[in-house]
């Protein structure tokens, strides 16, 4: 079975997971089941194999833009909760995120304080 098969397997046998768990966080459940599959499968890879999976999976890795998509997504919010929250335009946001739009340090400051983290993982 592959790794996403078993993570299917178990979501299904245990449907209470679906109750408990909001649709991102029921996808974060099923990609830690894929992992610990291929973990214990004793395929480990090396420190540069790891770093370039994870690259691979998140390109922006280093970069304010991807701390910033981090952070918010740590606190289960959405762009827009995160705008009230800070006063910046929610379309501001989206394009921060994407890296079309430079974190400036007001706008870092104001997201960290919405955010809870220092407005210097964000520049």
């Amino acid at each position: 079975m592959s790794p996403k098969s078993i993570a299917a397997a178990i979501v299904k046998r245990h449907p209470e997971l679906k109750e408990e768990f909001s649709s991102k966080q029921l996808k974060l459940v099923r990609l830690a089941i894929e992992d610990a599959v291929v973990l214990s499968s004793g395929d480990f890879l090396d420190a540069e194999e790891t770093d370039k999976e994870f690259k691979r999976g998140v390109p922006d890795s280093g970069k304010p833009s991807a701390a910033l998509r981090a952070y918010r997504n740590r606190l289960d919010i959405t762009q827009r909760e995160l705008a009230k929250k800070s006063g910046i335009p929610q379309p501001h946001i989206a394009a921060m995120e994407s890296g079309k739009r430079p974190i400036g340090l007001l706008a870092a400051k104001k997201l960290a304080l919405a955010l809870g983290v220092d407005y210097r993982k964000l520049v």
